[in-house]
C-alpha cells in the first residue's frame, strides 16, 4: 500500500538525469522558466529565511536579494554531476543572505551562532542542514503534485489521491469510484510515474561558475 510518506520517499532515492528547468532559467531571454522557478522557490525562500527569526518584511527584502544573486549567477552555470547540487548552492546563497542582513542591524552575531549550530548538525547533503534539505524536497514534491493535478483528468488524480496519498487499498477506491482495481492501479501508477518525472526536472546537479 503506498502513502504520502513513501511518495516523498522518492525524492531521497531519485538519481537526477535530467536537465530542464535549471537549464532553462539560465538563458535570461526566457521569461517563462523564470516565472516557474520564482513559484518553485519563493515559498521555500520564504518559510526558510523567516525561520532565521526574520521578520515577514524584512525576509521578503532578503528573498529579493537572493534571486538577485540568482539572476546574476545563474546564466554562468554549467551542468556538472561532479560538482554537487544546486540546492547546496542555493542554501549558501540563502544563509549568506541571512547573514548580510544580520549584518546590517547589528545582529550579526547571533546569526553566526545560528549559522555555526546549523554546521554541527548531521550533515546529509554536501554540507547544507538537515532542515533545508527535508524543507526543500517537500516543497519540490508539493509544486510538482499542484503541477500534475492541473493536467490531470478528475477521474485518474481521484485514484492516484485516494490509493498512493491517502494510503487507501485499491479495492475501496474502486468500490467508490465504481471502477475495477486494476483501473484504481493503473491510473495511480500512471500519475505516480509523471510525479516521479516532474520530480526528477528540479533534482539536478549543477557546478557554480568559477
Amino acid at each position: 500500500m503506498w502513502c504520502l510518506a513513501w511518495v516523498f520517499g522518492i525524492l531521497w532515492r531519485m538519481t537526477p538525469t535530467r536537465s530542464t528547468l535549471l537549464f532553462r532559467v539560465s538563458d535570461p531571454n526566457d521569461s517563462q522558466a523564470w516565472r516557474e522557478f520564482v513559484q518553485l522557490y519563493e515559498p521555500l525562500l520564504m518559510s526558510y529565511v523567516r525561520s532565521r527569526g526574520v521578520s515577514e518584511h524584512d525576509a521578503r527584502d532578503v528573498v529579493q536579494e537572493v534571486f538577485a544573486t540568482l539572476v546574476r549567477k545563474l546564466p554562468g552555470f554549467q551542468l556538472d554531476r561532479t560538482r554537487g547540487r544546486f540546492r547546496t548552492w542555493l542554501w549558501r546563497i540563502t544563509q549568506n543572505a541571512v547573514t548580510d542582513w544580520a549584518r546590517k542591524r547589528g545582529r550579526r552575531a547571533a546569526a553566526e551562532r545560528k549559522a555555526g549550530a546549523e554546521r554541527n548538525e548531521a550533515v546529509l547533503d554536501e554540507e547544507s542542514p538537515r532542515e533545508w534539505l527535508v524543507a526543500h524536497r517537500r516543497r519540490v514534491l508539493e509544486f510538482v503534485l499542484q503541477d500534475v493535478r492541473q493536467q490531470t483528468r478528475d477521474s485518474t488524480w481521484a485514484c492516484f489521491e485516494q490509493h498512493v496519498l491517502t494510503g487507501r487499498s485499491s479495492s475501496d477506491v474502486a468500490a467508490e469510484l465504481g471502477v475495477s482495481p486494476n483501473s484504481v492501479y493503473v491510473n495511480a501508477s500512471r500519475v505516480l510515474a509523471r510525479v516521479r518525472e516532474k520530480c526528477l526536472e528540479y533534482e539536478e546537479n549543477l557546478s557554480a561558475p568559477s
